[in-house]
């Protein structure tokens, strides 16, 4: 499995930048011999040029509104969605532009049950797409790393079926189409 991971946030020393530094080193060292994992810092370009299997956002501005390969995101928390400034900027065009592209997502990772909750009561997401991976703040992120790599097969295998389906030959319906919640 090929997977483009965004890894802008890498250098940010705190949070995100942090939890992105030490899943990219896990999934790296818990990799199997015919899975490939590429750091993308132009995401959407790396991932259509080298054919991805899945896109990995580690965090919700770097989820795409048209992804070039099934996209998984993740969402740390829904804070940054329900700050009154976001709904100010740009007449709320930019909230809405980033719900979207999180509801396009086939596969969500929430560190737990109560961002999960939220995340499905208020994006609208569909509660099968969303898994819970708790993180390890400063121990082993050797679990973490497997359970990922499990949320990017569980998204290349929907994707699959999906494109299977007979309605997704139709002209007027995508392949991203057939996955965001109706």
């Amino acid at each position: 499995m090929r997977v483009a991971f965004d890894s802008r946030p890498v250098a940010d020393p705190e949070g995100v930048g942090r939890y992105s530094r030490r899943l990219l080193a896990a999934l790296g060292e818990t990799a199997a011999a015919s899975d490939q994992l590429v750091q993308a810092h132009r995401p959407s370009a790396l991932a259509a040029a080298r054919n991805a299997d899945v896109f990995h956002a580690p965090w919700i501005d770097g989820a795409m509104l048209h992804s070039p390969c099934p996209m998984v995101v993740t969402i740390h928390d829904l804070a940054a969605l329900k700050r009154r400034s976001e709904r100010l900027r740009c007449g709320g065009l930019h909230l809405r532009m980033r719900r979207l592209a999180l509801q396009r997502a086939v596969q969500v990772i929430v560190p737990n049950e109560l961002v999960a909750t939220e995340a499905v009561a208020e994006l609208g997401l569909v509660r099968e797409r969303v898994t819970v991976v708790p993180t390890s703040p400063d121990g082993d992120w050797h679990d973490v790393a497997r359970a990922t790599w499990g949320v990017y097969a569980r998204a290349v295998a929907a994707t699959k079926a999906a494109s299977a389906r007979p309605a997704a030959r139709l002209g007027a319906r995508t392949r991203s189409s057939l996955l965001r919640p109706q």
